[in-house]
């Protein structure tokens, strides 16, 4: 699949106005090394220094993944794909469905997309972009996987944030690197 750039979009706020943000929807193959640093900085950012995980975040995924990742629109749209000043403001992964008999295949093999890795960072958050987020996320799911219920792992505190969009809690709270989750799954099959 072809990188996408999506509609740029200007937030409204009380803040210091974010002037618009660009969009953009990759397969790892089509992300630059500066994207892939980028990716893996923000990630780091928001997991490692603000939420104190101490995980492997390399876990393998991010080769079938698309990649969704919001860039201030300030910086030139061709620039995104090969310059390094192009900072992550946004961004999740999103995992197709893997179906599998195989007994070599690993655990992490799912029969149900996934959303995941989502984050804003920390000088960003407040502007709706996470919110814009997950909307072109759900949005590229329901595109892409037609029929079939979506699924989140969410950090309890932001329960109210995903069932807000259409999620509903599935299961038990579970501690992950020390911060409460919960498995949550959006059933509103739009395709």
């Amino acid at each position: 699949m072809s990188s996408k750039t999506m509609p740029s979009t200007t937030m409204q706020n009380t803040k210091p106005s974010l002037p618009s943000v660009s969009w953009q929807l990759t397969s790892f193959a089509e992300l630059s090394a500066y994207q892939i640093y980028n990716i893996i900085q923000a990630r780091e950012q928001v997991f490692v220094k603000d939420q104190k995980c101490s995980y492997i975040d390399a876990d393998g995924l991010d080769f079938e993944a698309m990649h969704l990742s919001a860039y201030q629109d300030d910086t030139d749209s061709q620039n995104i794909n090969k310059n390094h000043a192009a900072q992550v403001l946004a961004y999740c992964r999103i995992l197709a469905p893997v179906i599998t008999n195989h007994p070599d295949m690993p655990s992490t093999a799912h029969s149900y997309p996934r959303i995941g890795r989502v984050l804003v960072v920390a000088d960003y958050r407040g502007y709706g972009l996470a919110r814009q987020l997950m909307i072109w996320a759900i949005d590229y799911c329901h595109i892409q996987f037609p029929k079939q219920p979506i699924h989140i792992s969410a950090q309890t505190y932001l329960i109210e944030f995903y069932q807000s969009l259409g999620f509903i809690c599935d299961g038990l709270v579970y501690a992950e690197e020390g911060i409460e989750h919960i498995h949550m799954i959006l059933d509103d099959i739009k395709a």
